[in-house]
């Protein structure tokens, strides 16, 4: 089985009774990979024929792109293990071409490092079945025992900064000819950075420079570069930083991992020839278990920054829900429901209940431009300065003008609101409201069956411009009405056609059914995920409405508040009328 990509890639592993994929350190194939479980596949032989099986693996296993539980393998089947690729050939069985003369204890664990499917390096693979000379199979056992203490003393660390100067002071012990070691890594822009450097002579203190012409040799083509003496090598005598840096003997191998090119591991000294091409054929290999260490390391960070973020979201959650009202108001006579959904872990909707003086109840919904923290911050200011203005004044139009300046003055250019203020006034059963740029209100009447959209009165969102007027506006409320305040994530929700949910839908879900307030809500709120099904959601929603009830009995102004019951019932979806209500006299602030 031949690794056609992942952090062993060109690796060939022989398969024998019983072979374990995964990022477990016993496992056969040992996969550095975060996103592969601990045992993830095992691949076995069962009458003859082999057999991939995944362990109940987190991402699953795939033979040909398709995911398997369990699957016989044919020849050049590509088995898939997260980022990980792998081809399995069927072979005839032949006898081994290497001689094994020597040091018995050594030919063993060599014999062991390939029944356990070790990756073998390309070079090594192919040397060690045609090569007979004792000695060069002693060098090269004595080659891969190196390349594997390495990896095996780098692979569990994850810390970046304890890892690149373990990976230093191991080639530095394993290459007692160079004089310096440099480990640099590519950043965000492109270039190489200088991370870790170590010095053979406690006394040299210069600054460790490499030649460009060297590092991007390396870096372009990928292939580790060796000179006996760099200064009189033809082919960086078109860099000047060769001759200035005095350069002699170098060697330096790309950090290559998944086609990326992480880094480079640089290597020189003051004498002349002081590596050989057997010396640079293991920094390769120890070039690429570094790699492969780094990139795991880096993964690991991700992960971590990951978490802490969802960590950080699901606190700022927490935080703006705490904003938000924790219990709906109870008014004898009306009943209050409402729902919020964000689109992310926080968003930028807002509602709010504010009691005002003489039995008065204020109602706000508001959609602040943008998504995510930096609008629910937003939010938490706007909840706080309009509690303040509407104490402050009765009229709700003046209200968000006030609204307005203050958002003005907040100074956030890229930042705007879209904000309807109703008062409740329970004695009178009427609604006086404002809206700056808002959805309308809609109303759905009881006896009549109808439902009207207060669009007639609508001016700028808030921090548009300084001088922006808004008007008021006001409805009378009749027993069995019920009120409706949305943001734009209901009308706009879309389906997984593209095909949006709009106002006409909306209408429709209000009119067929009760008129509760509840179940009003609840209607509306199902007749959305239905139109919307898996469709991902984009935009937050949020929608609060207020129901006069009990007919024969006036109202009770006295407002207290209370906990919102969940609410369920049978909803009849029944067609319904819908209408715009006619323009009509209405007070101006």
């Amino acid at each position: 089985m031949r690794e056609l990509q992942g952090p062993n890639a060109g690796a060939v592993y022989e398969l024998r009774d019983l072979c374990v994929l995964g990022r477990a350190l016993d496992c056969q194939v040992h996969i550095r990979d975060l996103t592969v479980s601990r045992r993830h596949a095992r691949i076995s032989k069962v009458d003859g024929r082999y057999v991939v099986e995944d362990l109940g693996s987190g991402n699953g296993t795939y033979v040909n792109d398709k995911a398997v539980t369990r699957h016989f393998l044919s020849h050049r089947d590509v088995i898939r293990v997260c980022s990980a690729r792998f081809e399995f050939q069927e072979h005839e069985q032949r006898p081994d071409a290497v001689t094994y003369v020597g040091d018995p204890a050594a030919m063993a664990q060599i014999v062991k490092r390939v029944d356990a499917a070790q990756p073998l390096f390309r070079q090594d693979a192919a040397a060690l079945t045609t090569v007979t000379d004792p000695k060069a199979v002693i060098a090269m056992a004595e080659r891969l025992e190196t390349i594997y203490a390495v990896s095996e003393a780098i692979s569990s660390i994850l810390d970046l900064d304890e890892l690149l100067p373990e990976i230093v002071n191991r080639v530095f012990a394993v290459f007692p000819k160079a004089e310096r070691v440099l480990l640099m890594l590519t950043g965000d822009d492109g270039h190489l950075v200088p991370k870790v450097v170590k010095r053979r002579s406690e006394t040299d203190d210069a600054e460790v420079k490499v030649s460009q012409t060297i590092l991007h040799e390396v870096t372009t083509q990928r292939n580790a570069v060796l000179s006996h003496d760099a200064m009189e090598d033809q082919r960086f005598k078109g860099g000047r930083s060769v001759a200035n840096f005095g350069i002699r003997a170098m060697m330096a191998a790309p950090l290559v991992w998944r086609t990326e090119v992480l880094g480079v591991l640089y290597l020189d000294s003051f004498g002349i020839a002081a590596f050989t091409q057997a010396d640079l054929s293991l920094l390769t290999g120890i070039a690429g278990q570094s790699a492969g260490a780094v990139g795991n390391a880096r993964l690991h960070e991700e992960l971590l920054k990951r978490q802490r973020l969802e960590r950080d979201l699901h606190l700022a959650e927490r935080i703006q829900q705490s904003f938000l009202p924790r219990k709906i108001p109870k008014v004898r006579g009306y009943s209050f429901s409402a729902r919020y959904d964000p689109a992310y872990e926080v968003g930028g909707d807002f509602y709010d209940f504010i009691r005002l003086p003489d039995d008065r109840l204020g109602l706000v919904v508001a959609d602040v431009s943008g998504k995510g923290v930096s609008a629910a911050l937003y939010m938490a200011r706007l909840t706080r300065d309009l509690r303040y203005f509407a104490l402050a004044e009765s009229d709700p139009a003046r209200v968000l003008g006030w609204m307005n300046r203050a958002v003005i003055e907040f100074g956030q250019d890229d930042m705007f609101v879209t904000l309807l203020y109703a008062v409740l006034d329970a004695h009178g059963r009427r609604l006086h409201f404002a809206n700056a740029g808002h959805m309308p209100p809609v109303v759905r009447r009881r006896d009549e069956g109808d439902v009207l959209v207060l669009d007639q009165v609508s001016g700028l969102p808030l921090g548009v411009l300084p001088d922006a007027e808004y008007e008021a506006d006001s409805f009378e409320l009749i027993p069995g009405d019920s009120v409706m305040l949305y943001t734009d994530g209901l009308v706009e929700a879309m389906s997984p056609s593209r095909e949006m949910y709009g106002m006409a839908r909306l209408v429709q879900a209000m009119a067929s059914g009760p008129s509760d307030a509840a179940l009003l809500l609840e209607r509306a709120l199902t007749s959305c995920r239905d139109h919307v099904g898996d469709a991902p959601q984009f935009d937050d929603t949020t929608v609060v409405c207020v129901g006069l009830e009990h007919p024969d009995r006036p109202p009770d102004a006295a407002i207290t508040a209370r906990e919102e019951p969940p609410r369920t019932g049978e909803i009849d979806l029944n067609q319904g009328a819908y209408r715009s209500r006619r323009p009509r006299p209405r007070t101006r602030s």
